[in-house]
C-alpha cells in the first residue's frame, strides 16, 4: 500500500507541475519594462535597432517609407537599389568560405544544381509597418498570450503577439500573424511546377486575401469570432480549370475554430467543404497545403524549438524578381528559376526547429524556419522526411511596397531534392497589373460559398 501511495503521490506532484506550467505558459507574458524596449535599442516590432559588429548589417533607421514620385497602384515597384553589384556570388566552388551564413539547404542546392547562385548584395533593412501597428504592438506586448491549449491567441488583435519572443512556438506566431497588409490582391498570380525533365505545369489565378486582423474597419462579428483572414482564389487558366475556386476562412484558435474550407468544381456547380484542406495534404505535386506562405495553420503536430539568432544570407529587396515586366520563361527556367533576378542580403534571422510529435503524423518529420527579425516573416525552411534526411527547401522572395509600408508578398519557391523539380506560387510575370496590398476589400459576403460558386462559370 505505502508503494501505491507513493506512486500517487508522484503522480499527484507530476500532475500538479505540469498544470503549473502549463498555467504558466498560457499567462507568459514580458513586463513592461521589457515591453519600454520596443521603440528604443529594439526596434517597433521586437528586432535589434542596432547594426552588426562590422557594419555590414546597418542600424534599423525606419524601413523605407518614401512612395517614388509618379508611382501609382498597380504599377510595379521598382527596384530601389538597381544600380548595386553583388559584393560575392556564392557557388560550389566558394560555398565553404560562406558556410556559417548558409542554411542546410542553400548548401544542398549549390551542391545539386550549379544553376543555382547566391548573388549577396549590400543589406537594407527597408523592412517598415504603418505607425498603427507599431502602437497595436506596444499596447499589447504586456497581455498578449497562449491560451491553456497552447495554440490560441487572447488578448491581441492587430499585433505580433510576441515582440520579445522566449520560445520557437512564439516566434512562428508572430510569423503567422505579421502584418503583410490589410486587402492583398493579385488579379492573375502565376502557379507553376517544374520538372528537370523539361515538364511544365502552369496555372494562372485570381487572388483575394482580406487580413481582417489589421483592417481598422474589420466588422465586429469578424473581430468577435477571431477572424484572422479570409482567402478566396478562381483559376484562370488553363482551360481544363478555368472557374475552379477555393475558399479558406482562418481563426485565432485553430482548436476551438479550425480552418474553414470549401472548393468549387465547375463542372458539376457545386462547392464542397474540404475539411482536409491543412497539414500535408498535397496541394500540387512537390508540395503541401501548410507549405503555403513557407508554413501556416495550426502548431499541433510539431515541438517547436528556438536555437536562437544568426546573421545569415536570407532574399530580401526582390522587387526586380517580382515585376511583370518580366516573362515567364526568363524567370522560370531548369533546373532552378533565374538566380541573376534575385537578391540575397545578410540580416539576422531567428532560428526555429519543428520537430514532428511522436504521436502525429506528417510527411516532413522535421522543419528548420529562418525567420526575419525585421518582419517576422519565414525567408527560408529546410524540411526533412521520416529518415532525417534534407527533402524539400523553399525560399521566399518578397516585394519591398512603401506605399503601405510593408515587406511582404512576392515568389515562394518550393524544391524538392529527390524528385528533381520545384514549385513556384503568386508570380505576376507577364501579366498586366501588379499586386496590391492595401486595397478596399469586398464585402464579407464576397467570402461565401454561394458567391464563390457564382464567381464560377
Amino acid at each position: 500500500m505505502k508503494k501505491n501511495n507513493g506512486l500517487r503521490t508522484v503522480a499527484t506532484v507530476l500532475s500538479m507541475t505540469l498544470a503549473a506550467t502549463l498555467a504558466q505558459t498560457a499567462q507568459a507574458a514580458i513586463t513592461e519594462e521589457e515591453a519600454a524596449r520596443l521603440g528604443a535599442d529594439l526596434t517597433p516590432v521586437g528586432a535589434e535597432r542596432a547594426g552588426n559588429a562590422d557594419g555590414s548589417i546597418p542600424e534599423w533607421t525606419g524601413g523605407l517609407t518614401q512612395v517614388p514620385d509618379g508611382w501609382q497602384r498597380g504599377e510595379d515597384r521598382p527596384d530601389f537599389f538597381a544600380g548595386e553589384k553583388p559584393t560575392v556570388v556564392i557557388t560550389a566552388d566558394n560555398m565553404a568560405e560562406h558556410a556559417d551564413r548558409l542554411t542546410e539547404g542553400m548548401k544542398a542546392m549549390l551542391k545539386q544544381y550549379p544553376e543555382f547562385r547566391i548573388p549577396v548584395y549590400p543589406t537594407h533593412r527597408t523592412a517598415a509597418w504603418p505607425e498603427y501597428v507599431y502602437e497595436n504592438i506596444r499596447q499589447q506586448a504586456t497581455q498578449a498570450k497562449f491560451a491553456a491549449d497552447g495554440d490560441a491567441l487572447e488578448n491581441v488583435w492587430g499585433a505580433v503577439p510576441f515582440p520579445i519572443p522566449q520560445n520557437g512556438k512564439e516566434v512562428i506566431r508572430n510569423h503567422q500573424t505579421r502584418f503583410v497588409g490589410t486587402y492583398r490582391e493579385v488579379p492573375s498570380a502565376v502557379e507553376n511546377t517544374l520538372y528537370n525533365n523539361g515538364q511544365r505545369l502552369e496555372w494562372t489565378f485570381s487572388n483575394q486575401v482580406h487580413f481582417t486582423y489589421y483592417d481598422p474597419n474589420v466588422s465586429a462579428a469578424d473581430r468577435e469570432q477571431g477572424m484572422m483572414w479570409k482567402y478566396s482564389s478562381t483559376m484562370l487558366s488553363p482551360s481544363r480549370d478555368s472557374g475552379e475556386g477555393i475558399l479558406l476562412l482562418e481563426g485565432l484558435n485553430p482548436t476551438v475554430n479550425p480552418r474553414q474550407a470549401w472548393t468549387y468544381d465547375p463542372g458539376e456547380r457545386r462547392v464542397r467543404r474540404a475539411p482536409n484542406f491543412a497539414f500535408d495534404t498535397p496541394d500540387r505535386p512537390v508540395n503541401t497545403i501548410d507549405d503555403y506562405d513557407m508554413f501556416n495553420g495550426s502548431l499541433e503536430r510539431y515541438d517547436f524549438k528556438l536555437l536562437g539568432k544568426r546573421e545569415m544570407y536570407v532574399p530580401y529587396n526582390n522587387n526586380e524578381l517580382n515585376k511583370t515586366t518580366h516573362s515567364i520563361e526568363e524567370t522560370y527556367q531548369l533546373p532552378v528559376i533565374n538566380s541573376d533576378l534575385t537578391r540575397y542580403e545578410l540580416h539576422r534571422v531567428w532560428v526555429v526547429e519543428a520537430s514532428l510529435k511522436p504521436d502525429a503524423r506528417h510527411i516532413y518529420s522535421k522543419r528548420v524556419f529562418y525567420v526575419d527579425e525585421d518582419t517576422w516573416t519565414i525567408l527560408a525552411t529546410d524540411k526533412y522526411d521520416n529518415n532525417g534526411n534534407l527533402w524539400r527547401v523553399a525560399y521566399h522572395y518578397p516585394v519591398t511596397a512603401p506605399e503601405v509600408p510593408v515587406t511582404a508578398g512576392g515568389i515562394w519557391v518550393h524544391y524538392d531534392l529527390k524528385v528533381g523539380a520545384y514549385y513556384s506560387l503568386m508570380g505576376v510575370q507577364g501579366q498586366k497589373v501588379a499586386q496590391v496590398f492595401d486595397g478596399q476589400p469586398p464585402e464579407s459576403s464576397y467570402y461565401s460559398s454561394a458567391a464563390m460558386r457564382r464567381r464560377g462559370r
